[in-house]
């Protein structure tokens, strides 16, 4: 036990000298575990894993149990049938095969960061680690399982989060014990903003975690937030031998080949760096191995924009396919011995099971034909679906606007507004807000605006407190009717406010001062969310249920007629119930308010081809 205690010890002062205090402005925080790396035994069996490492980690008196135990006993103490492993048959089952010294309690917050703060709080308090919900997206080629269980080993922030209210997350170790049957748990070492990208609420309706995050960890005294800075998420890219310049620093800044399963990085070289999601959350995969060996066990991502570190990776020895490989495989497959048109990029399908970051799929296209290639060659004929989405927390999210970083929806029934991570959804803040029926929401000056059609009026916020800075009359045009605010945008000098009212129904340029409307125009469609890129007007044209739903897009001119002149139709949606819109300075998203979630559409510099 005192060897334990002295690891540890060890690890945690190694790990906070490892971050001087010149390289990020004070001294870091930090809580290290030695925690066994136990995979799932069964493809839905990443709870029991997951409560098998956290028990044999106690460092008072560690337990070792047979994972099989641990499911049965999370059986027969689980309360919702939703789950395979739900957070109750968990923390019952470590409580009953293993009795901590204090006890084991279920979190659930509606914000990540108030979560991962009382992670933080109760590693550095018992240096216990935490069972975390990551995601409740299915695994392993197993559909019907839909919980993905980590364990939390190591936390790094910059202050003290029993101390401290609200601190910046900078590291996350945890281990993934969901990885292909027989292999170790994947041991990751992930930048805070990385961690934010994947952690995220529960998704099964009818439960009672439904939009919520969870962990399994020691009862909270004290309350704060754990926050982390938002990456570059797309720009120009950094050329590969910058980002191979960039991992080497992180290797040396943060002492990385002294974290015991990256220690081979020491001896290692880094190989040809993959570009991956070049055109939005693009990163560098950065494999690294011996001088003459053939295939990595360790690989360093970094940001592709700005060559800031994500994370450090191990992983089964994998050889990775160059692109020049995978083209060959796509034209063997396809048969064709001299195309005419060859391209290859490597991508990550979000969300897709059978892809992971450190084994993306390369796209290759032949002649007009699309191909997925894996690392192990595998050919995908029908590529996994690549339009990302995020999903829209809260009871009823209304609009959707970007602020330069992230995301804002306005949840009409809880009455908040939502910031949200723009790759996975997260949320990153809320703001409450007194109004009695928010219906839209935009961002601009920098300023949120939010209209409440019970008071008919557009409050001004600040984004950062909340605080009303001005409010102004939601007014209607007179001649055009009214039912309902679809949407509400910012081109850049003025609000546009869309009005379903049948077949009056209208686009209507705003006095942001006054709320005067200084220009209406027919939308000629049932109009749903709007956006503008400061040159364009695009709008949401919603057809019923049996046509879909298309985007319109018309130049912002003084007149209605040039308007009307200048309109295109650039896209037609294949979503259902679509909702707010919002342009994050390079792509469209449109929200669905049937499955409650954000689909990136297309590029503008796509829509605004004539």
């Amino acid at each position: 036990m005192l060897k334990r205690k002295l690891l540890i010890l060890i690890s945690v002062l190694g790990l906070w000298s490892a971050f001087p205090g010149a390289a990020l402005a004070q001294p870091l925080h930090s809580v290290m575990l030695t925690v066994p790396g136990h995979p799932e035994e069964a493809l839905n069996w990443c709870g029991p894993a997951t409560g098998q490492m956290i028990m044999e980690a106690y460092p008072s008196g560690a337990c070792s149990v047979l994972q099989e135990d641990v499911w049965l006993a999370a059986q027969s103490h689980k309360t919702e049938a939703l789950w395979d492993t739900d957070p109750v048959g968990l923390k019952e089952a470590m409580k009953e095969l293993c009795p901590p010294v204090g006890t084991w309690s279920v979190h659930s917050r509606t914000d990540a960061a108030e979560l991962m703060h009382s992670v933080a709080y109760w590693m550095t308090r018992n240096n216990y680690p935490a069972a975390v919900v990551l995601n409740t997206l299915p695994h392993n080629d197993y559909t019907e399982h839909g919980e993905h269980w980590v364990t939390v080993r190591g936390i790094i922030t910059d202050a003290d989060p029993t101390t401290t209210g609200t601190v910046n997350l900078e590291f996350v170790w945890f281990n993934d014990p969901a990885v292909p049957l027989g292999e170790p748990a994947l041991e990751r070492f992930v930048a805070g903003s990385t961690w934010y990208g994947e952690f995220q609420p529960v998704n099964k309706p009818g439960s009672t975690y439904q939009g919520k995050y969870v962990a399994v960890i020691e009862p909270p005294q004290f309350a704060g937030r754990l926050v982390a800075r938002i990456p570059a998420r797309l720009g120009p890219v950094i050329p590969p031998d910058e980002a191979v310049k960039a991992a080497a620093r992180w290797i040396k800044e943060y002492r990385l080949t002294e974290i015991g399963p990256y220690q081979s990085l020491a001896d290692s070289q880094p190989r040809t760096p993959i570009l991956v999601n070049k055109e939005y959350g693009g990163y560098y995969l950065i494999p690294f191995a011996g001088k003459e060996a053939k295939t990595a066990s360790v690989a360093l991502l970094v940001n592709a924009y700005d060559g800031s570190f994500e994370e450090v990776g191990a992983f089964a020895p994998t050889r990775f396919l160059a692109m020049d490989e995978a083209i060959t495989l796509a034209k063997d497959y396809l048969k064709a011995a001299n195309p005419k048109d060859v391209t290859a990029e490597a991508v990550y399908p979000q969300g897709d099971r059978r892809v992971g970051k450190y084994h993306p799929l390369w796209k290759v296209r032949v002649d007009g034909k699309t191909l997925g290639v894996g690392n192990n060659g595998k050919i995908f004929s029908r590529m996994p679906n690549e339009k990302p989405f995020i999903p829209l927390p809260g009871l009823s999210a209304a609009g959707m606007a970007w602020d330069g970083q992230a995301f804002w929806t306005v949840d009409a029934r809880g009455r908040q507004l939502i910031k949200l991570d723009p790759v996975s959804g997260v949320v990153l803040g809320t703001l409450g807000i007194e109004q009695e029926e928010p219906s839209a929401v935009a961002f601009g000056a920098e300023t949120l605006w939010v209209a409440d059609v019970k008071k008919m009026q557009i409050q001004a916020l600040d984004p950062e407190s909340g605080r009303v800075r001005n409010t102004i009359p939601l007014k209607i045009p007179e001649d055009k009717g009214f039912q309902s605010l679809e949407g509400m945008a910012w081109d850049g000098k003025f609000l546009w406010t869309t009005f379903f009212a049948g077949f009056s129904s209208s686009i209507n340029r705003i006095d942001p001062n006054s709320g005067e409307i200084l220009q209406s125009v027919f939308a000629d469609c049932h109009p749903r969310g709007i956006a503008s890129d400061g040159t364009y007007l695009y709008l949401t044209c919603y057809n019923g249920d049996r046509l879909p739903a298309k985007i319109d897009r018309r130049k912002i001119a003084d007149t209605e007629v040039d308007m009307l002149k200048s309109r295109s139709f650039v896209s037609d949606l294949d979503i259902k119930d679509p909702g707010g819109m919002a342009f994050d300075g390079q792509f469209l998203w449109v929200t669905d308010r049937l499955t409650r979630k954000a689909q990136r559409i297309l590029p503008i510099s796509a829509a605004a081809k004539p």
